[in-house]
């Protein structure tokens, strides 16, 4: 009992760890997919040097850019595969990595990330009213999508995001943490410890019922990393006049534009372009 007991207090207190599973392994480039792509290094607001890839659009009309925050484990080369397609169908592409993660230095934490989320943000919006495209889409996956939503409490241009899309995510630190010790049953009764050693100062949940841009909530029943309790709950607290919930079935973790023969794929297009931009 007391080795779970460590253990568990380890497992919460080491959150960089937890939340954070960078590497530099380089997966895909867009090259070996007949993709251009450009690799931007910029800086974090608190000077690390930070790495992203701009890839434009194939077509001949550009439509807008959509701006990726990825996941906590691997880095942008794998995870740029998700929302590659796009950019057959009119949208560049900006993906980015946090700390520590890819060719980015530095070392993973809640403040450091948020630093970055904010410098690449900003970036991306640059490289949107450069293009003069009509579209800014800001699409966070998993913890990505936590990452994202706090950003936006400090991103000036708000209501020029066409459309935030929030999938496979969640909106609180503590509470995952503390589903994650709940649902595996030897540290089951130490998951209380999760609300007071992790801190929620970089979580979104209060950011979500101001948020007044359309956004899309994404999540699977079959998802294992994170439940699809933090998507409905997400989208119970949206409180924005254009909300589009997708409750998939089949879908498991940030998976939605590849189950069902791709249905999604277009049902995306179709949803970018009802919105009028």
């Amino acid at each position: 009992m007391k080795r779970l007991l460590l253990l568990s207090v380890l497992f919460l207190s080491s959150c960089t760890s937890v939340f954070y599973q960078p590497d530099s392994v380089m997966y895909y480039e867009p090259t070996q997919f007949k993709l251009e792509y450009q690799t931007i290094e910029f800086k974090s607001e608190d000077g690390t040097k930070l790495s992203g890839w701009l890839i434009p659009s194939t077509a001949k009309k550009k439509k807008g850019l959509i701006v990726q925050f990825h996941g906590n484990a691997q880095n942008m080369s794998s995870h740029w595969m998700n929302i590659g397609w796009l950019a057959q169908h009119g949208y560049d592409i900006f993906t980015f990595d946090y700390r520590e993660y890819g060719i980015s230095e530095g070392d993973a934490d809640k403040e450091g990330v948020y630093q970055d989320s904010m410098a690449a943000i900003n970036l991306a919006y640059e490289k949107f009213k450069e293009t003069k495209g009509k579209t800014f889409i800001v699409l966070g996956q998993s913890l990505g999508g936590a990452v994202a939503m706090r950003s936006l409490r400090d991103f000036r241009h708000n209501d020029e995001i066409s459309l935030l899309v929030l999938d496979s995510t969640f909106d609180s630190y503590k509470d995952i943490a503390f589903r994650k010790l709940k649902g595996f049953w030897p540290t089951f009764i130490f998951s209380p410890l999760a609300f007071i050693l992790v801190s929620d100062k970089f979580s979104p949940y209060d950011d979500i019922p101001n948020f007044k841009m359309p956004v899309l909530v994404v999540y699977g029943e079959k998802d294992r990393v994170v439940e699809s309790y933090f998507g409905k709950r997400i989208a119970e607290r949206l409180t924005t006049e254009r909300k589009f919930v997708w409750d998939l079935a089949q879908g498991s973790h940030t998976d939605v534009f590849f189950i069902e023969n791709r249905r999604y794929q277009a049902e995306f297009l179709n949803l970018l372009e009802s919105l009028g931009h």
